[in-house]
């Protein structure tokens, strides 16, 4: 099993340094070991790269359960899960590629559909709460995992055009806004406004 772990953190090493395409022969030179050695302990490419996806999700999604688990109020959880997407991706841009886009991956390793799922059942609660049906919950998490999916894809090409702070604030403000009327149209006491210089004024 330690063999397998350890071939598994030379994937990863060698997506970082070649990017989600990296083939093979890079990794097993990363784990300094050959493609047959490998091949002993994952069935094929897509195997590997199911555990590696797996191992990439299970971190990520731990520190969003640690954030989700305290149970924040609704600005603050969708705040958490687009600085979420953000760290990965600001980290370690080839793996963010790899696990959003990966072609090997299937719905088990399917990152933002675990996302989605997890910010859901949270939603849901939260509607609950505010006597709202939970069911429309989960299309939401899919819209927001949507949304901060695309603008983090963009960014990944412009992060000359402004900071992983800025963007995960910018990104939380458009989707609070909206967020926010429905716990408004049911009495709840919300502030939909961005927080100062969000949106930068023309100067």
């Amino acid at each position: 099993m330690s063999r397998r772990s350890d071939l598994i953190d030379a994937a990863i090493k060698a997506i970082i340094r070649s990017g989600p395409d990296v083939g093979m022969d890079e990794i097993a030179a990363v784990a300094r070991t050959s493609k047959p050695v490998i091949y002993r302990y994952f069935a094929d490419k897509p195997e590997l790269h199911r555990a590696v996806t797996e191992r990439i999700i299970g971190n990520v999604l731990a520190r969003l359960d640690e954030v989700i688990s305290a149970d924040p109020p609704p600005g603050e959880l969708i705040h958490a899960c687009v600085e979420g997407y953000l760290a990965l991706l600001e980290e370690n841009p080839e793996l963010y590629r790899f696990v959003v886009s990966h072609p090997d991956i299937d719905e088990s390793t399917d990152f933002s559909a675990l996302v989605a799922d997890m910010l859901g059942r949270q939603l849901a609660d939260h509607l609950v709460q505010t006597g709202l049906e939970p069911a429309f919950a989960h299309p939401w998490a899919e819209a927001i995992v949507g949304f901060i999916n695309a603008a983090s894809m963009w960014w990944l090409d412009h992060r000359e055009a402004m900071t992983r702070t800025q963007l995960a604030d910018y990104l939380s403000a458009l989707l609070w806004g909206g967020a926010a009327g429905v716990y408004q149209a049911v009495g709840q006491p919300v502030d939909p406004r961005p927080g100062p210089g969000v949106f930068p004024r023309i100067h």
